[in-house]
């Protein structure tokens, strides 16, 4: 077994800490990323919990259209008519 992937996230944090202290301007690159996937991430979340609502509703509806299609069309097995 290889156990270097296991490594990788523990050299890539030892790089930033020692690389960033070093070379300002590779940390205020480094920030600037971390800072737009803080926001992209805000983004995202906002947007789940704005369409959530809408999507249950949608879901909720649709099921109950369903339910309700099915009941109607399997309603009448057999009509008995009187001779």
């Amino acid at each position: 077994m290889k156990y270097g992937f296991e490594w990788t996230p523990g050299l890539v944090l030892l790089g930033t800490v020692v690389v960033f202290p070093l070379v300002p301007s590779f940390a205020l690159i480094g920030l600037v990323v971390v800072a737009l996937a803080a926001v992209a991430a805000l983004v995202a979340l906002a947007g789940a919990i704005l369409a959530t609502p809408y999507l249950l509703a949608r879901t909720v509806r649709r099921r109950l259209a369903e339910r309700h299609q099915s009941t109607q069309r399997s309603a009448p097995i057999a009509i008995a008519h009187p001779s």
